[in-house]
């Protein structure tokens, strides 16, 4: 017995160094101040919803144990997500948790959660993104993203996804003003972005309905 849990622990700890191998922070990294954000309505900003037939106590479960690699789909032209590492002590569950995500493209983004909170009926979870080191980020001054899964009267879960995001002034299309988020929000936002949250949104769906 001895010996067997001498093993299970070295291979935990071999797993759990491989894990933050896979992510950590690049060299020069400098862990910035979370920004702080403005209103959706304030933001160039998109909805996707999904209906899900498991109660919100199964969604929340699903979620909860998908690591973040494996939730946000990597089919679509966007970036993946390769691993976290976190930032701050503990897991990322509570306002003011912070981690590191490496993307598959070799970048990297600091995000923080804002709000994580749940009900009997209702879960919120919030959360900022920034510090892009990606190129296809290089417009983009921080995100915003916020999770609503309420739970219907019949034992489903409608899950609602909006993202904003805060563009930069002094890049294009951030310096042409309003019609420079018009433009992001209808040749990006609206297209690349909203594929992979919808396709992300099916992916939460299939899980939760296989269990």
């Amino acid at each position: 017995m001895q010996s067997f849990r001498l093993i299970a622990g070295m291979l935990a700890t071999t797993m759990a160094v491989q894990a933050q191998a896979a992510c950590a922070p690049p060299a020069g990294f400098v862990d910035r101040p979370a920004p702080a954000v403005l209103p959706f309505d304030r933001l160039a900003s998109h909805s996707e919803s999904v209906t899900i037939d498991r109660p919100l106590a199964v969604v929340l479960r699903i979620v909860q144990a998908t690591p973040l690699k494996d939730a946000i789909d990597h089919r679509s032209s966007l970036p993946g997500v390769s691993g976290t590492h976190m930032l701050t002590p503990g897991d990322f569950d509570r306002p003011g948790a912070r981690r590191l995500t490496c993307l598959t493209d070799g970048s990297t983004v600091e995000e923080q959660i804002l709000v994580n909170r749940s009900g009997t009926g209702a879960a919120i979870f919030q959360y900022v993104v920034w510090n892009y080191t990606t190129e296809r980020a290089r417009p983009i001054d921080y995100g915003v993203g916020r999770f609503v899964r309420t739970q219907s009267s019949d034992g489903r879960t409608h899950t609602r996804w909006t993202y904003g995001f805060a563009l930069k002034q002094d890049r294009f299309p951030g310096r042409l003003g309003g019609f420079g988020e018009f433009l992001f929000r209808k040749f990006f936002l609206e297209r690349d972005y909203a594929t992979m949250m919808r396709n992300s949104l099916a992916g939460e769906k299939a899980r939760a309905e296989q269990r």
